[in-house]
């Protein structure tokens, strides 16, 4: 290919369910096409179809779920579709995310001689599925240290290019019409959690739930807590959320579910507390964060451990210690009642998240990638 000659580019993942890896390819499909990559998207539907068709990103539905490609008969028809869109697209370079929906995807790629570039977002894919990547020729990439560390781990080396943000979507602004369609008091603190509810991240939110329950019968700190995000442990946090309301006497801790428009959500906290992605869209938003994620309790991303919190990914991919319900209201306690530091760790935290994670940059470090891989 001539280096000056637009990648037609083929994303694939499971679904267009929200989290944080669809999140992750939406951003770059908004911002390839003014670097000369045209993307198109095969795998399932989901609530994000309507976003990603506004942003003029073509959609082929492909059944993709790892439940669905149990069935042989599936597996055939899935690679045999990935086949076809390849064909009449006429794709230069497949980008895969998940498995085993990527590898149906990398070897039909394979066949047609176009290159892979797998995308690691996490320290949770199994090693066995990481070696038929590798065997199926894909070009790894990671999102974090940590992950590059897993890789390296099992004979993988991998390019780290980190999340990067849209700071025109993800930016601060009045919440004052959320806040009363909530019916949150003015001068009450709020603390938002964003997340799938779903493995340890939901273990997380129900200490945060048991410790904002403390807070408020202890201490009578006027704490309202905004949980965002679905699940397949929703239903037990719904419970747990209706338990300690009745024990409070008042309706402090409310689940919006998945959101759209996160940035509305994180606008409205005082504090998000969150990791990975997550972390970085409210600190673009200017707010502070209280990191705690999958692996465990990293803590406060304030200006004296950027570095650090950026090294173990906010505590998704690495942690400093358990997280519990004592340290959690422990730190939400302490940091609330400082408005000045607060608004502080709020500023710096957006300054140190622009600096260092820009999409642009971020797409155009992936496009070099793409290159590298074509000429």
């Amino acid at each position: 290919m001539r280096p000056n000659r637009r990648i037609r580019l083929l994303m694939v993942m499971d679904s267009l369910a929200i989290g944080g890896t669809e999140t992750y390819v939406l951003s770059l499909v908004k911002a390839f096409p003014s670097l000369g990559v045209m993307p198109v998207y095969a795998g399932g539907t989901g609530v994000m179809y309507e976003t990603f068709v506004r942003a003029g990103c073509p959609i082929h539905r492909v059944e993709l779920k790892a439940e669905q490609l149990l069935d042989p008969e599936q597996q055939e028809q899935a690679e045999k579709a990935l086949t076809q869109i390849m064909r009449s697209r006429k794709i230069d370079l497949v980008h895969i995310h998940q498995t085993p929906s990527g590898l149906y995807a990398a070897q039909a790629a394979r066949k047609l001689g176009i290159p892979v570039v797998f995308t690691v977002h996490g320290a949770y894919y199994p090693p066995d599925q990481l070696q038929l990547m590798k065997a199926a020729g894909c070009t790894f990439v990671c999102v974090s240290l940590p992950v590059q560390a897993y890789l390296e781990r099992q004979g993988i080396s991998s390019q780290l290019i980190a999340n990067g943000i849209d700071f025109d979507q993800y930016r601060p602004e009045s919440s004052a019409a959320l806040r009363a369609s909530l019916r949150i008091p003015e001068g009450e603190k709020i603390v938002v959690y964003a997340s799938r509810l779903a493995w340890d991240k939901a273990a997380v939110c129900g200490m945060l739930v048991r410790a904002a329950r403390t807070l408020r019968l202890n201490e009578a700190m006027p704490l309202h807590v905004i949980i965002a995000g679905s699940g397949n442990q929703a239903a037990a946090i719904a419970e747990l959320a209706e338990m300690v309301n009745l024990e409070c006497n008042t309706s402090f801790v409310q689940l919006v579910g998945s959101q759209m428009q996160m940035r509305d959500y994180y606008n409205l906290g005082d504090l998000v507390v969150g990791t990975g992605r997550v972390a970085l869209e409210a600190m673009a938003c200017g707010k502070p964060v209280l990191a705690i994620g999958n692996h465990g309790y990293f803590g406060f991303v304030e200006e004296a451990v950027f570095a650090e919190a950026w090294h173990y990914y906010f505590g998704d991919h690495d942690s400093k210690e358990r997280p519990s319900e004592q340290r959690i209201g422990e730190a939400i306690r302490d940091l609330l009642v400082s408005t000045d530091k607060l608004e502080k760790m709020g500023r710096q935290g957006q300054a140190w998240a622009r600096a260092n994670f820009q999409i642009l940059d971020k797409a155009f470090q992936m496009k070099q990638l793409y290159n590298s891989l074509l000429w």
